[in-house]
Formats: structure tokens, C-alpha cells, sequence
């Protein structure tokens, strides 16, 4: 027994070497070009970890789940060990695997809470399960080898991007509302974290190390699950013991359509995977490579389908991705005229929320997988002795049912060529989100570009009636037939991470390369061997 102990630790050791090996290389390019496997996700540092996994022998859900571990160190605004997560498998052997690791409102929601954060905002988080039973199921390696990226990024830190700098400015004021917030994302004089400086994160740290030992159980029945509902009842929290012993991921709903040949594969139920196969059924209609993307009517096509697919998001799955649906929607459409959109009013004005990752390995197994903590920092609160941000719950905030799962625009999608991944794809950016993957989608199939031009060209997007362009390479002219068809223009005269921020993979069978495209938008990163 010892010397399997003994073992295990010169495992890790050995593993550790491998990673601070890859780490000590920093690269931050976002494509890249590889014969075996790819990993793509928003932080560089989290693309380490994953390439370190597939280096050790893990596989694709391996690395994903090291790289989803690390972003809840490297990506804190956007994702934590109290978060949610909705991931899509595409197994060696043709298997397609959903899981649902949606945050749960807890049992003792009564009303809304209307405030935006606190405790009372906080749901029972779900990532670290559906994490451990994808790894449990499907990968090869164990959580706690898994885990050490992880842990090394929480222990030694890591560099501090332009992006935090302007979020802790921006969101630092609620901070200091929560002490275990200030102590752990605020500097000993109350100050904010600034771009270049070093942030590390030991409380993370051992609570990590707690799961790689324990497994992902003890923050749900043991010793992390106290130190949770001690600062819920210390704090007026709603998520009690039972709330947390009663979590499991659950099997996710996969939804399927067809665009010009090939098979689209997303996530349904709680995600908005519908919308995404809803939209590209009613563009398959038109031939789009007719038309230049800079064309006023390649435009209006682009958004009228792209409103309508968000308009029918709450009706069921089966019926969204219906091509009897899609047939119907295409005859709504006008050519002269822009479709009026009833507005949303829970429609964010933030860059949008998430963060996304995706992986492919030698076997043939692909991951895409989308992580969120809802708005930047989620509830804005951390448990004081654990380190991480708990969630945010929409539902909680406005429509609270007890134990009700978040509906969510995340889309971790997979086209396939045949029978095989072609591309693996997902997006961060809240309501964005489907239009992102679909603008990325039809510039490889219809306009032919290479990934990372197809992930770089310019968005559209209609919000509250309002249509936003980026306009690089858009001319005066096209605006001006936009505006007659009946259009409120907002323009960005850059990209811009509010219209989504896709991270992907192509795996080009003729070339037998793969390629990764990290979004520009982000601070993302693409690397493979």
C-alpha cells in the first residue's frame, strides 16, 4: 500500500516536471496547426494544462477537464469551482455523449432577490461534478493527476492580463461588500490587481488539493461542503446540506440537424443548441456563397434568420430543429423589410459571460465544452476559506423554483463530416452565443475560409431592434441600404469580445492536419503537437 502511495506520488512529480516544462515556453498564439491533437481555450495558461494531460497519456476529456480545472484558476470571472458547465463528447468508437452541469437553485428560493449579487443569488454548483463523471467515465486518467495543473497555476500564480485589470476597476467596488471576497481579490491595502503584477491563490490552491484527494464528494458531502454551508448560514445564504447532497450532473440532451451535407451536433434541453441547428436549416435556403459578406442582403438574410432562431429558443427542441420549422420561417422573411423583434429585457449589455474550450486528440475523441459563473465574477461573493466565486442564479434573482436548473445560451457544438468531427466548436457571450457559432460555421462550409479567418471575420448581431456590426471592411454604402430596409445601426469600428468569443477546431482530413482558432476578441490560445 505504501509503495503504491509512493508511486503515485512520483507520478505527479513526474507529471509537474512535464508541465512547469511546457509552462517555462509561454505562447499566447492564437492558431495553431498540429498533426495529433489540439487544445483551445481562452487562457494560455489553461491550454498548457490540457497539452500537458494529452502529453501524459490522458485523452481528449482528460485534457478538457484539466483545462476547464485550470480556467477556474487563470479565468475567475468567468468560471469557478462553484460554477456550471454544459459539455458535448464525441467519442473514438461514435458515441455522442451529453452532460448537464447546470447550477441548481436551491430548495428555500422563495422570491426573487432583485439585488444582482450576494448570497442570496447563490446556487449549488455543478461544473466539479460534471467534470468528475465525464473524467470517470470516459477518460483515462485519475482526477487527482488531472487536477495538478490546476493546483501549480493556484500555488505559483499567473500574470495578471489587461482584461482583469480593467474587470477588477470595473466590477472592484462590489468587492468589497464580501469579506472573502476583499481577502482573496483585492491586495492587502484594498487595492486592485493590475496588468503585469503576479495573482496567486492559495486558499484555491488547497481547496483543489482537498478535491484531488478526496474526490469531487467532499464538496458536495464532506469537508468542502461544510466550509460552504458554514458561510451560507453565517451570511444568510440559501444552499443548505441537503441542497448540496442531492446534486448530480445529469445526462444532457443532444439535438441534431443537417446544413449542406453535414451533421451538426449541439447540446439541447437547458442549452441553445436548437437555435443554432434552427438558424442554419433556415439559411441552407439561400445560397450564401452568391453573395459577398460585406452585401447589404447578405446581411439582412444573415440577421432576420438569426431572430427568428432566438425568438422560437423556448419552444421544444424537436420542434426547433424541425425542417418543417425552418421551411415555415424562411417565408417570414422579407427582402425589403426587417422583421420588427420584440425586446428581451434580461439582455446584457456586458461583453457576455462564459468562457469555452475545445479539444480533439489522436483517438479520435472530441470535447467542446462551455463553463459560466453567470455575470463577470458571478455572485461577486467568495467563501472566505475556499477561495472561489459562487455562482450567480439568474433564475434566483427573478423567477425562483426550487431545485430548477439554469436555462442557458451556451451551444458546445460539433460538426461532422461523415461520420467524424470536422469541427469542434463552442462560444462565450450570453444571447451571442448561437449567432457566433453560426456566422463561424457557414464562413468554412459556404465561404470557404480557413479557421482562423472564419473565426476572426466580422459579426452581426440584432439586439433590441438595434443591429450591431462590426464594420471592418463594411462600406458606407451597405449601411445605407440597411438603414433603408428599415434598420437602427450601431457600428464597431474594431472586433469586439460582446459579439461572442469562439474558440475551435477544424480537423482537415484531406491535409490530415488540425488547426485551432482562439477568438481575437479574447486572451485565448491554440496550441497542439
Amino acid at each position: 500500500m505504501k509503495l503504491n502511495k509512493n508511486l503515485q506520488k512520483l507520478k505527479v512529480i513526474f507529471f509537474l516536471i512535464i508541465f512547469i516544462a511546457l509552462a517555462s515556453a509561454l505562447f499566447a498564439q492564437q492558431s495553431a496547426t498540429a498533426i495529433k491533437a489540439m487544445v483551445v481555450a481562452p487562457t494560455p495558461e489553461a491550454v498548457e494544462a490540457g497539452l500537458a494531460i494529452l502529453k501524459q497519456g490522458g485523452n481528449a476529456i482528460d485534457a478538457a477537464a484539466a483545462t476547464a480545472f485550470a480556467l477556474m484558476v487563470t479565468d475567475p470571472a468567468m468560471c469557478s469551482v462553484g460554477g456550471r458547465s454544459q459539455i458535448l463528447i464525441y467519442l473514438k468508437d461514435g458515441q455522442i455523449i451529453g452532460i448537464d452541469g447546470a447550477t441548481q437553485s436551491p430548495l428555500l428560493v422563495d422570491e426573487p432577490v432583485l439585488v444582482g449579487h450576494g448570497y442570496r443569488t447563490c446556487p449549488i454548483p455543478g461544473s466539479p461534478a460534471a467534470l468528475e463523471e465525464m473524467v470517470k467515465k470516459y477518460g483515462n486518467l485519475p482526477l487527482r493527476l488531472i487536477l495538478q495543473p490546476a493546483i501549480r497555476l493556484a500555488k505559483d500564480g499567473f500574470i495578471i492580463k489587461k482584461d482583469y485589470h480593467e474587470s477588477f476597476r470595473k466590477y472592484g467596488k462590489l468587492f468589497h461588500l464580501y469579506p472573502g471576497t476583499s481577502k482573496h481579490f483585492l491586495k492587502q491595502n484594498g487595492s486592485f490587481y493590475s496588468e503585469g503584477e503576479k495573482f496567486v491563490q492559495p486558499a484555491l490552491a488547497r481547496t483543489l488539493e482537498i478535491i484531488a484527494d478526496e474526490g469531487i464528494g467532499t464538496l458536495y458531502r464532506g469537508e468542502l461542503a461544510e466550509a460552504i454551508i458554514k458561510d451560507m448560514m453565517n451570511n444568510n445564504g440559501l444552499v443548505t446540506v441537503d441542497d448540496l447532497s442531492q446534486y448530480r450532473p445529469r445526462k444532457g440532451d443532444i439535438v441534431s440537424g443537417n446544413y449542406r451535407g453535414y451533421k451538426i451536433i449541439s447540446r439541447g434541453d437547458q442549452c441553445d443548441g436548437a437555435s443554432v441547428i434552427e438558424v442554419l436549416q433556415i439559411l441552407e435556403h439561400f445560397n450564401l456563397s452568391n453573395f459577398k459578406k460585406n452585401d447589404s442582403q447578405y446581411i439582412h438574410l444573415l440577421i432576420q434568420a438569426m431572430a427568428i432562431g432566438n425568438l422560437d429558443e423556448y419552444l421544444p427542441d424537436w420542434q426547433q430543429t424541425s425542417t418543417d420549422l425552418a421551411a415555415r420561417r424562411v417565408l417570414e422573411i422579407e427582402a425589403n423589410k426587417a422583421l420588427p423583434v420584440p425586446i428581451k429585457p434580461k439582455n446584457s449589455e456586458e461583453a457576455g459571460y462564459t468562457n469555452h474550450l475545445s479539444v480533439v486528440d489522436e483517438q479520435g475523441n472530441s470535447v467542446s465544452l462551455t463553463q459560466s459563473i453567470g455575470p463577470t465574477f458571478g455572485s461577486k461573493v467568495v467563501n472566505p476559506e475556499l477561495g472561489f466565486f459562487y455562482a450567480y442564479s439568474y433564475d434566483m434573482n427573478s423567477d425562483p423554483i426550487p431545485y430548477q436548473r439554469e436555462k442557458t445560451s451556451q451551444s458546445p457544438t460539433i460538426i461532422l463530416k461523415g461520420d467524424k468531427p470536422f469541427i469542434v466548436l463552442g462560444s462565450a457571450g450570453s444571447s451571442r452565443i448561437p449567432a457566433s457559432i453560426v456566422q463561424t460555421i457557414i464562413n468554412v462550409i459556404d465561404h470557404k475560409m480557413v479557421l482562423d479567418r472564419a473565426v476572426v471575420s466580422p459579426r452581426v448581431f440584432l439586439y433590441e431592434n438595434e443591429l450591431r456590426i462590426e464594420t471592418m471592411n463594411i462600406p458606407n454604402s451597405t449601411l445605407g441600404v440597411l438603414q433603408t430596409l428599415g434598420y437602427k445601426i450601431k457600428t464597431y469600428d474594431q472586433l469586439n469580445g460582446w459579439f461572442g468569443r469562439i474558440h475551435a477546431i477544424l480537423i482537415d482530413d484531406s491535409t490530415q492536419k488540425i488547426y485551432g482558432a482562439a477568438d481575437p476578441r479574447d486572451y485565448g490560445a491554440a496550441a497542439g503537437f
